[in-house]
């Protein structure tokens, strides 16, 4: 089984991470997040590799970042919770594993992973420094873990010298973003404010930990093009369930004049957008298969909110 934020290594060469977990056998949904490069700045295996931004990508829709791969053009498959307890040595006296510990002292070594280039041994300048940061993923039921990530992760940050993320910092991201989520109505600066998860190091290092539940999966009628033109539509509502917002896609229930409505966020940005209690408007593309409102597109869809729960 392929699961979130798992790499995959395709016969081409290609790297590719794993986004949301497929409930399908022969397919998974992956990003190339980084190919074979002559002039790449990083090696694998004896190669030269550059990485593939996708905030930089020159698309309208994030689906057409993501492609659906066959399991049989697979050629090696990284997991981040095993690839955590090879890798820990390599971290040895940075920060990295320090956080590396107290979180595996949390939820134990079989619930932390690493993900990315730390995952590949790709996270390490010509001179052996850490290139940047080190992306964790916590893996397990999210009923059980992110409760407890929420409740540990102030200690652990102050602990170890993070920080959450500053204002200025979150004004560069916003900057940045806008380019790529170009819908004027999307509450971008709330929705950045709201990214509980992230640690700031310093001023240009910042991570986030994800999360990923192997239970929680995503049919293939949710990513698969669609037979006929899809319907847009606009739904406006309170927030009744977060249950699973904290993964990927970021799914939330809201419930509208039309009574309850999953909205499903494939914009990796958006980690833990809403709360329980907002008012929100979504604009996305209605799937009649799943009773789904998908939001993909950076210029026709939008996440607003309306009225944060803690002002209502």
């Amino acid at each position: 089984m392929f699961i979130d934020c798992d790499h995959v290594v395709t016969r081409d060469g290609r790297i590719h991470r794993v986004v949301g977990t497929l409930d399908y056998a022969t397919r998974i949904l992956a990003y190339n997040v980084y190919s074979p490069h002559p002039d790449g700045d990083r090696a694998y295996q004896g190669k030269q590799y550059r990485k593939n931004f996708e905030d930089t990508a020159a698309t309208d829709d994030v689906l057409q970042l993501y492609r659906l791969l066959p399991a049989d053009d697979i050629a090696q498959h990284h997991d981040p919770v095993a690839a955590a307890r090879y890798r820990r040595a390599k971290l040895e006296s940075t920060v990295w594993a320090d956080l590396y510990d107290e979180l595996a002292n949390v939820f134990s070594d079989d619930a932390v992973g690493v993900f990315g280039s730390a995952m590949l041994g790709m996270h390490l300048t010509e001179h052996g420094a850490i290139r940047k940061d080190v992306d964790f993923v916590i893996h397990g039921n999210t009923a059980d873990t992110v409760p407890v990530l929420a409740e540990r992760l102030p200690a652990i940050r102050s602990k170890l010298g993070f920080t959450d993320v500053t204002v200025d910092r979150q004004q560069r991201q916003l900057a940045r973003y806008q380019k790529v989520f170009r819908h004027p109505s999307n509450s971008l600066s709330t929705v950045i404010s709201r990214r509980w998860t992230a640690l700031q190091l310093s001023p240009q290092v910042v991570t986030t930990i994800r999360l990923r539940d192997p239970a929680r999966t995503m049919p293939m009628n949710l990513v698969a093009p669609a037979s006929t033109s899809l319907t847009e539509v606009v739904v406006t509502g309170e927030v009744t369930d977060i249950s699973h917002s904290a993964l990927f896609p970021i799914t939330f229930t809201l419930h509208g004049d039309d009574g309850p409505v999953e909205v499903a966020v494939f914009w990796w940005k958006f980690t833990t957008p809403v709360r329980l209690g907002d008012r929100v408007s979504v604009c996305g593309s209605f799937l009649p298969s799943t009773g789904t409102v998908r939001v993909t597109h950076f210029s026709c869809h939008w996440l607003t909110i309306i009225e944060p729960a803690e002002t209502r």
